[in-house]
């Protein structure tokens, strides 16, 4: 009889379904993202300061670069950045050939921590290189002795400047936000440069977005003993108006603007320090152009 049961137990327990449990694969998440672009400006402009026809004949530039972002965690990434701003035609300053204003290549390395120190808060702290364009220009020589034949003392053999960075970016509700970039320049330039902004953004249509920015640029002991006729203080103010529009390939975008831009009193003191109609820099200018954005 035991026998009997125990055959009948092993019958049963043979015909159970046995249920295998497959791990549901984790998907893979690119920890890469950025976007590439090129694109056309009217004008050459640094840190909102307007380069005129006195400083460059021909105003209009080609800028081109990439953005990048490894994400290491959900609140912290690796930023990367390169650009190349080419100038159409002319490197001249104040019409002297001997005094080269270059195209402008920049790269930058960075830190980026999300909502870590306070909630909306983007806090990113980096180097950033410069080699030509108009800090370039003022790292290579030393504008502070004009000798009587125009001729300038060089600096340096190199046209390069150097700087740490830290940018801190609020968004202060789904449409605005506001921040401040502060540099410190170690190499070509030294000294301090600070940005303050303040934006507006919003979705015109589900193809077509605007960003608005408005703000200033100003330095302290940045021009101190490098130039005769620069000076501190406030160098530019500037309100741009962007629109992007998305195309019909993922990802593609065209982003057209437009910005207002005027001297500050820094900037203002290198126009009236110079002969008249000779002015490197625009007391008000208007930039426009366009940029062909792809985003990974």
């Amino acid at each position: 009889m035991a026998a009997a049961v125990a055959s009948f137990a092993g019958a049963a327990f043979a015909g159970t379904p046995v249920t295998v449990v497959t791990p549901t694969p984790v998907p893979t998440v690119n920890p890469w993202s950025g976007d590439i672009y090129a694109g056309y400006a009217s004008n050459y402009t640094s840190r909102g300061i307007v380069a005129s026809h006195a400083l460059v004949g021909g105003d209009s530039v080609i800028p081109a670069g990439v953005n990048l972002n490894y994400k290491l965690s959900d609140a912290n990434s690796i930023v990367g950045a390169a650009s190349y701003t080419s100038l159409t035609s002319g490197h001249e300053l104040l019409g002297n050939k001997d005094i080269a204003f270059h195209n402008e290549t920049n790269f930058n390395l960075g830190w980026k921590n999300q909502d870590g120190l306070l909630k909306n808060l983007s806090t990113t702290l980096g180097w950033n290189l410069i080699h030509g364009g108009l800090l370039g220009n003022f790292a290579k020589y030393d504008y502070s002795n004009v000798l009587a034949n125009g001729a300038v003392g060089q600096r340096h053999a190199h046209s390069v400047a150097q700087e740490f960075y830290l940018n801190l970016n609020y968004d202060l509700c789904n449409s605005w936000f506001a921040g401040v970039t502060t540099s410190y320049g170690f190499q070509g330039m030294t000294g301090w440069w600070f940005q303050p902004y303040v934006g507006w953004k919003a979705t015109i249509c589900p193809a077509t977005d605007i960003v608005i920015t408005g703000g200033m640029s100003a330095t302290a002991g940045y021009f101190d003993s490098k130039s005769a006729f620069m000076s501190n203080g406030a160098q530019a103010w500037w309100v741009k108006a962007e629109l992007p529009i998305k195309l019909g390939v993922q990802n593609l975008a065209v982003v057209p603007f437009i910005s207002c831009n005027w001297a500050g009193s820094g900037a203002l003191k290198a126009n009236k320090g110079v002969d008249a109609g000779s002015k490197p820099y625009k007391n008000f200018g208007v930039v426009a152009g366009a940029n062909l954005v792809y985003s990974f």
